[in-house]
């Protein structure tokens, strides 16, 4: 007997937690167009997750950018792996330095809407 799997979350995978926010972004977005909770503004909130959405999109973007470009280093510079190590060092660095300004970024949005 074969097993059919139906789950809704099933193939739902977030490798990165820039796509764990971009989500949550979204969700809060679609929420917030047909619920009004009390106490909160409306317009901040749809404006936050519209923020949200945009600035986890373009660190994903980013990402696979670097990704690929890594990937083409590594095509490129088969017979030299030293040159391949140090690209790669440096854009790793590049990489985490752009998650941890945006990661900073929606902080500082998210502390602004909640006050």
């Amino acid at each position: 007997m074969t097993d059919i799997n139906t789950g809704l979350f099933e193939n739902f995978a977030l490798k990165n937690w820039y796509r764990f926010l971009l989500y949550l972004g979204g969700v809060i977005l679609i929420l917030s167009l047909f619920l009004e909770p009390k106490g909160i503004d409306i317009h901040n909130m749809r404006a936050f997750s519209s923020y949200t959405i945009i600035l986890f999109i373009i660190v994903w973007i980013i990402d696979d950018i670097i990704y690929k470009i890594v990937g083409f280093l590594e095509i490129e510079n088969q017979d030299h792996p030293d040159r391949i190590i140090n690209k790669a060092k440096t854009l790793s660095i590049f990489r985490y330095i752009i998650s941890f300004v945006a990661l900073l970024v929606w902080s500082s949005w998210l502390f602004n809407y909640l006050n």
